[in-house]
């Protein structure tokens, strides 16, 4: 293992088996957000799951917690509006996220937003994201989809694939 990339965190989000097999176009985002998952891990980032309340058994098998993992519920959109992870980031000194998760519309949206508002640097993880809807996946991920458009993650964060996250090499 290499010593940790100073104050990031690897964020991973609403990886529960329902969410991956309903609001996914794509079901193998689960297995590149697994390859994401290792990675953090070889770096040794510290690694936060956030899950809606009563879905926390429920978190996709290729993506199974480790000894050590922080797993947190919540009941809204944003990993932060009912949890204590900006305290828990606040607390270990993390200053950048690494975001992951699905739904790209949903909770990465969300939570990527709140994260940027509070003063985190963020890096969304492209290929280990999805939505139902291929084209909102697009325009929220891909900057040539709608470069004038605001709602783009990649106004106010790194959009990038995991293999280009220098965070996650080893």
């Amino acid at each position: 293992m290499t010593t940790p990339a100073p104050g990031t965190a690897f964020l991973a989000l609403d990886y529960v088996t329902y969410i991956v097999d309903n609001f996914s176009h794509d079901p193998s985002v689960a297995e590149r957000a697994a390859h994401a998952l290792a990675a953090a891990r070889t770096a040794g980032l510290p690694v936060f799951y956030v899950v809606p309340q009563g879905m926390q058994e429920q978190i996709h098998p290729l993506l199974a917690p480790a000894e050590g993992d922080t797993v947190l519920t919540k009941t809204s959109f944003s990993a932060f509006a009912t949890t204590d992870l900006r305290e828990r980031l606040e607390a270990a000194g993390i200053g950048r996220i690494v975001v992951a998760g699905v739904a790209t519309s949903g909770t990465v949206l969300s939570t990527t937003r709140w994260a940027v508002d509070i003063g985190l640097k963020v890096t969304v993880v492209a290929d280990a994201c999805d939505d139902p809807d291929p084209q909102v996946n697009a325009l929220l991920l891909d900057e040539s989809v709608a470069p004038k458009s605001w709602v783009g993650l990649w106004r106010v964060a790194d959009v990038l694939p995991a293999a280009e996250i220098p965070e996650l090499r080893p």
